[in-house]
Parts: C-alpha cells; sequence; structure tokens
C-alpha cells in the first residue's frame, strides 16, 4: 500500500470542511426553529391584545349604552315631569353604575374619556338640580311679588275709602 503524501493537510481540510459544514447545518437548523418558533410567541402576544381590545370594546360599549340612558333621564329633567325625584334617583344610579364600568386606574384614551363623560354629567346633574332650585324660588318670587301688588292695590283701595269716609264724615 502506499502511503499518501499530503495526508495530514488532507485531513485538516476534511476538518475544516466538517467544521464549517457543521455551523452551516446548525445555522440553517437556528434558521428554521426560529422560524417556525417566534411566529407562535409573536401570534400569542397578538392574540392576547386582540382579545384585550376586544373586552376594552364590550365595556365601552356597556359605558356607551349606561350613558345614552343617563342622558335621556337628563333631558326627561327638562321636560317639567312631577316625579323629577324619582328621575333625579334613576340618574344617580346610572351615573353609579357608569362609574363601576370604568376603569379607575386606565391610563388610556378609554378612562380619561370615561372620567371626563362621568365628571360632565355629575356637574349638568347638580346643574340642573339648580336650576330646578331656581326655578321654584322665581315661581315663589314671582308668587309672592303677585301677593304684594294685590296687597298693594287693596291697601290702596282702603286708603281711597279711608280718604273718601274722611272727607265724607268732616
Amino acid at each position: 500500500m502506499q502511503q499518501v503524501l499530503n495526508s495530514k493537510e488532507r485531513n485538516q481540510a476534511f476538518l475544516k470542511f466538517l467544521l464549517f459544514f457543521l455551523v452551516t447545518v446548525i445555522l440553517i437548523v437556528l434558521a428554521v426553529f426560529f422560524n417556525y418558533r417566534l411566529p407562535r410567541s409573536e401570534n400569542k402576544v397578538l392574540q392576547e391584545e386582540v382579545n384585550m381590545q376586544r373586552q376594552q370594546e364590550v365595556a365601552q360599549a356597556k359605558f356607551v349604552t349606561k350613558m345614552n340612558e343617563a342622558v335621556v333621564l337628563l333631558d326627561s329633567m327638562d321636560k317639567g315631569a312631577a316625579n323629577i325625584e324619582q328621575i333625579n334617583s334613576q340618574l344617580t344610579g346610572k351615573l353609579t353604575e357608569m362609574e363601576l364600568l370604568r376603569q379607575k386606574d386606565d391610563p388610556s384614551s378609554y378612562g380619561r374619556m370615561h372620567n371626563a363623560i362621568l365628571d360632565k354629567l355629575f356637574q349638568l346633574q347638580q346643574s340642573k338640580a339648580s336650576v330646578r332650585d331656581l326655578r321654584k324660588k322665581a315661581d315663589l318670587y314671582n308668587s309672592a311679588q303677585d301677593e304684594l301688588n294685590t296687597v298693594k292695590s287693596q291697601l290702596a283701595a282702603a286708603n281711597n275709602e279711608l280718604d273718601a269716609i274722611r272727607r265724607g264724615g268732616h
């Protein structure tokens, strides 16, 4: 048998080939692994975001429904209904339900919007109560003014009669 003269260089070249081949195969396997593994984890994260968005939409729809019901109650307070106190208590109940639906520590735009809406609805409820009280006071003032005018006219008539009696009696 004949010995190959450059067996050492051949063995080194083969080992280099084997090393580069293994590195290449490992890189390809890693690329395929990440190609399939990463989309799953990203898909999971995206699915969680979609679920959270759907929950926010449901909560937002409930909030809007309660808000519309509160606005209807506020509008019915302006119509001068006889059962204002009942409407006011229903409105307070709706506003309380809306407070329970909002996320108090929600820094998102929905949370800020819910807070602003609730604040304005509470202010509007208080303003309507103030207007109602002022109307009652204005009605009371007007009736007192009418009574005063009636009494003044009666006093003037009585003074005229008294003057007539005094002139006729002298």
